[in-house]
C-alpha cells in the first residue's frame, strides 16, 4: 500500500500544484477606458480595410440599433462611436482633409471624415474586459478624390465607449496612393 502511495503521490502532487497555481490568477484588467493598440490596412482598389485591436475595462464598447436617443441621438456626436479623421501630406505638414480641391483648409470647407457605428461587444458573463479586434471598410473611396494633395494620406482613428470615453488618437502609417 505505501508503494502504490509514493507511485501516485508525483501525478497527484504536480495535479494539486496546477490547481493551486490556476486559482491563484486574476483575471486580466483593463482601464474602463477604450485604448487602441494598434492599427493597419489593406488597400482594396479604392477602398481600404482597417483594423485595429482594443482593450476595455468595463466592456462598454459598441451601441444596440434601439441606441438613438439622448447622447446617442442622431443629432449627436456619440451617435456615431468610431471617427476615423483624413490628413494629408501638404507641404512636408500634415493637416486635415478638406473638400477644398486646393487643399486648403478655409473655415468654409469641410473637414473629410469618417464615421461608423460598431455594434454592441459587451461579453456576457461576470468578467466584462474586452480585447479584441475592431475591422472597418472605408468606402467607397477611402481618399479624397477632389484634393490636389491625396497622393499621401493617413487616418487616425478614435473609439467612444457607451460612458462617452474616448480613446487617444491611434494613426495608420503613410499611405501612398
Amino acid at each position: 500500500m505505501i508503494k502504490r502511495f509514493l507511485q501516485i503521490s508525483p501525478f497527484a502532487l504536480a495535479s494539486l500544484l496546477i490547481i493551486s497555481v490556476s486559482s491563484c490568477l486574476k483575471p486580466v484588467s483593463y482601464p474602463n477606458e477604450p485604448n487602441l493598440e494598434t492599427i493597419s490596412y489593406t488597400k482594396m482598389g479604392d477602398s481600404l480595410m482597417l483594423s485595429m485591436t482594443f482593450t476595455d475595462g468595463d466592456g462598454d464598447i459598441g451601441l444596440d440599433p434601439a441606441d438613438t436617443t439622448g447622447d446617442f441621438s442622431s443629432s449627436s456626436f456619440y451617435h456615431y462611436n468610431l471617427y476615423v479623421q483624413y490628413y494629408e501630406m501638404m507641404n512636408g505638414t500634415w493637416v486635415k482633409g478638406t473638400q477644398d480641391p486646393s487643399g486648403e483648409n478655409s473655415p468654409l470647407a469641410d473637414t473629410v471624415n469618417f464615421t461608423y457605428r460598431i455594434k454592441n461587444l459587451t461579453p456576457v458573463g461576470q468578467n466584462k474586459t474586452l480585447k479584441g479586434t475592431i475591422n472597418v471598410t472605408v468606402e467607397p473611396i477611402y481618399y479624397n478624390p477632389f484634393s490636389n494633395h491625396n497622393d499621401t494620406i493617413k487616418l487616425g482613428v478614435v473609439l467612444i465607449d457607451r460612458a462617452l470615453n474616448v480613446s487617444s488618437q491611434i494613426e495608420t502609417e503613410p499611405i501612398i496612393r
